[in-house]
This record gives C-alpha cells, structure tokens and sequence, in this order.
C-alpha cells in the first residue's frame, strides 16, 4: 500500500515531519514492535476484496493517526489503483489538537 498526504493549515517544516511519522506508523505491521504492540496498522484488511479492504483499512488508519499522532487528524480517506494492482491510499490531514486536552 502507497500512501499520498495532504495537508490542510500545516507548515512546510510540520508536513515533512508529519509525513515521516505517519509513513512509519503505517508501514509497521501492528504488533511487530516489542513493549509498543499496538504501533503500527494490521494487515490482515488488504487481502479482501476492494469494498471490504477500503472500509476496514480505513477505519485502521483513522484509529492508528488519532492514537500516535496527535498533531493531525484524518478527514478523508480514499483509494486508487495502479495499472499493476497497486493501491494507493490519499489521506486528509487538518490540524489535531496535538495531543492537549482542552
């Protein structure tokens, strides 16, 4: 899986870090990492049908963005295919609340 963000209200220094965060926690398969077993996103989704698969990995990315990185939060989700079967995820990012409770 390919991912593409964009970024809404976000510097230039905060959008390359961010994309270098996400680009880790959805590329970790969850519960790969010892003491940080829910850090990453399951896989198991992306051997489903298309329908299926958006839905549920969707729902994985939007829970894994809000619980690791607080400085963004997702407002949309979509997909895209290669000529190749490859799939390509597009996420919307607007500012979080990083993480303060307000």
């Amino acid at each position: 899986m390919d991912f593409h963000f964009i970024f809404d209200g976000f510097s230039q220094e905060e959008t390359e870090d961010i994309t270098k965060c996400l680009t880790n926690i959805l590329n970790i398969p969850e519960g790969s990492i010892p003491l940080a077993r829910r850090l990453g996103v399951s896989w198991g989704s992306l051997s489903q049908v298309p329908p299926d698969m958006e839905n549920d990995y969707a729902t994985e990315i939007i829970e894994k963005i809000e619980e690791f990185e607080p400085r963004a939060s997702v407002s949309d989700v979509s997909f895209s295919y290669g000529d190749g079967g490859t799939a390509m995820a597009s996420i919307v990012l607007e500012k979080g609340d990083g993480g303060i409770a307000g």
